[in-house]
């Protein structure tokens, strides 16, 4: 349950903005010790498959990380085809873009990195940013020399979504506007405050209401727990 606590708590730093997120991801680790869980029974009760020590993470941007171990072409093939999720030292939990393509339709087909994932005992969603610049004009741009974009800026400064895993539909969620609506539907006093809101479809907001979601969630009764879940963790697992 103490894993739990963490990912909630780091939850809560998504609500301010990509700062967070940012001094979390955007930088190269070269000394550090990676935890590997191959399923969702390995990461609700925190026991990790195997570990990585001393691993290349690289930060292609904040959202899109790289583990790669060049000297075991096994642990590669494993992080690739079978591991779910991973956990970089005590805090940090990054998501296997590959295993999101390979079990969840919709918006995966965008996440080939590792990405970052928050969770607790009844929720799981990552964060994900895409330049929402104009392919063309920034082709231009870059053409021309006009110095008008900033790769790496924009994705700073741009506050990124959520995506919630939808493991009944195997589906993963853009948390917009519409979807937050709805998830707020059993919530009517959020959803009211939510929808009251000048800038309801701005990120920032969107994100904040979300993860009043998530607290409500955990403190309601009738949300089953993911690991009595059948369709998340198989029940010859439990």
């Amino acid at each position: 349950m103490k894993g739990f606590q963490t990912a909630l708590i780091l939850t809560i730093a998504l609500a301010l903005g990509t700062t967070a997120a940012h001094a979390q991801t955007y930088a190269p680790v070269s000394h550090d010790t990676v935890y590997v869980y191959n399923s969702w029974a390995a990461i609700l009760d925190q026991w990790p498959d195997t570990m990585l020590i001393d691993p290349e993470i690289v930060a292609v941007t904040p959202y899109d990380i790289v583990i790669d171990t060049p000297d075991e072409k096994d642990c590669q093939r494993m992080l690739q085809r079978k591991t779910v999720a991973v956990a970089v030292g005590d805090t940090l939990w990054l998501m296997n873009g590959q295993y999101l393509q390979r079990n969840f339709k919709g918006e995966s087909k965008h996440m080939e990195a590792f990405v970052p994932m928050y969770f607790n005992a009844k929720v799981v969603f990552v964060q994900h940013n895409r330049p929402h610049r104009n392919f063309g004009t920034t082709l231009l741009d870059l053409f021309f020399e006009t110095g008008n974009y900033d790769y790496e800026e924009e994705l700073y400064y741009t506050v990124a979504p959520l995506y919630l895993l939808d493991f009944e539909n195997k589906r993963l969620h853009k948390v917009d506007h519409n979807v937050l609506s709805q998830l707020l539907v059993d919530y009517p006093d959020l959803q009211r405050r939510y929808e009251g809101m000048k800038d309801y479809k701005q990120t920032y907001m969107i994100n904040t209401f979300f993860l009043d979601y998530v607290n409500r969630i955990m403190r309601d009764p009738e949300v089953p727990y993911l690991i009595e879940r059948s369709e998340v963790v198989p029940p010859t697992i439990h």
